[in-house]
């Protein structure tokens, strides 16, 4: 019942625990500061410490989707996908500062075989993994698989595929009669997904064979699924502004329980945020009515049920169009970050006493579509969306310098 939350709490103890208190700004410093750099900061703005580290327009593509994976399989660096609107997904390795290898100096590590254990000799601590090539059209979403060996992607090409993220190679296919919005694993049964089209049906498939084991017809299309963290709730957000609970009743079938309609605008993500600080379970959800809303999960009767969905707070984020994505931060008493359609990342402390203050960061010329932090909570990737300037930044904080 509680493996997936015994994982997540497991992972945090793994990258250093919560932090908690007030005033720490979003992200752990990971990057030695200067005292010119401490005296440029205003009394207050924590976020000042964030500086843009990388820079990279691969591609004239609009940047699509990011997300960070194999955290906890090399010591020297971390992998960063990114999936673009023509279709092509590009894997980086970004590694590590000295201060973020200090964080990890009694952990674990698997035996690594040194290919690519330091960074590049242009010194940009940034360099390509892996291409995948294939998808014909826009990617909708991407993730890892269980082991981080694979990628899994979905595509307005109407179809899933799966792909080595070592050798960029193309190991499964599966096609819909539509386009993909998304798709996730089962956390019970990571050989079983879920992936929604745009027709408005769930389908549950068996990754060997390819068996479609359950057909579930939904209201309006599902643009964005997350599993919470007991493994058991699939949250599946609609074009509609809704958002279906299911119930994965065993490890091959999955049950609607409730619905709560939330916006006028349509859900484009999900992120579901384990309890923490005194605060109840949450969702951040972006809807394309220019807002963001924070919502309580209420869990019980009987223990571990989630029976209810109850709106916090909402946030305003420029959105009307693209489908912005959202992550959290477990700096402090947390954060929401958010893409916007005004060309900065909306960034708000879910902290009590907040009063949930945006704080932006500049960096991008045009809208904002993807951002995503890494489980250190050392580095925010956001990406934007406009051809042909699509770019994503790699964003740090400053810790403190000797000279402090």
């Amino acid at each position: 019942m509680r493996a997936i939350s015994s994982a997540i709490d497991s992972v945090k103890s793994w990258f250093g625990g919560e932090r908690s208190g007030k005033g720490t700004g979003v992200l752990r410093p990971s990057l030695k500061g200067t005292k010119a750099m401490k005296q440029a900061r205003k009394e207050g703005d924590t976020n000042l410490d964030l500086r843009p580290v990388q820079e990279l327009q691969d591609s004239d593509s609009a940047v699509t989707c990011i997300c960070f994976g194999q955290e906890r399989l090399h010591k020297a660096y971390v992998l960063l996908a990114t999936a673009s609107k023509d279709g092509t997904v590009v894997v980086y390795r970004c590694y590590r500062t000295e201060m973020e290898i200090a964080m990890l100096s009694d952990q674990d590590f698997p035996p690594d075989d040194n290919t690519y254990s330091s960074p590049p000799a242009d010194h940009s601590n940034i360099a390509v993994h892996s291409r995948l090539v294939g998808h014909s059209r826009a990617i909708t979403s991407i993730f890892f698989n269980l082991l981080e060996d694979q990628l899994v992607t979905t595509s307005i090409d109407k179809s899933v595929r799966f792909w080595s993220i070592d050798s960029g190679e193309m190991l499964k296919v599966f096609t819909d009669s539509s386009p993909v919005p998304v798709a996730a694993f089962l956390p019970f049964n990571p050989q079983v997904f879920v992936a929604a089209n745009s027709n408005a049906v769930l389908r549950l498939v068996n990754v060997q064979n390819g068996m479609v084991l359950q057909k579930l017809k939904v209201e309006t299309e599902v643009r964005a699924l997350k599993f919470d963290d007991t493994g058991l709730f699939l949250l599946a957000g609609t074009k509609s502004g809704s958002i279906h609970v299911l119930e994965a009743s065993d490890a091959n079938t999955l049950r609607f329980k409730f619905k709560v309609n939330l916006a006028r605008g349509g859900v484009t993500c999900i992120t579901f945020v384990p309890a923490a600080g005194g605060q109840p379970p949450c969702l951040l959800v972006n809807t394309s009515d220019c807002s963001a809303t924070i919502i309580d999960c209420t869990y019980g009767p009987p223990s571990g049920v989630l029976n209810n969905l109850s709106v916090r707070h909402r946030v305003r984020v420029a959105h009307e169009l693209l489908p912005l994505k959202n992550c959290y931060s477990p700096s402090g008493q947390g954060y929401l970050i958010s893409g916007s359609e005004n060309k900065d990342v909306h960034i708000y402390p879910l902290g009590k006493g907040s009063n949930y203050k945006m704080q932006p960061l500049k960096h991008h010329q045009v809208p904002v579509v993807a951002v995503s932090v890494n489980m250190q909570d050392t580095l925010l990737a956001s990406a934007d969306s406009l051809q042909p300037y699509s770019a994503w930044f790699l964003s740090k904080k400053l810790g403190r310098s000797e000279a402090d």
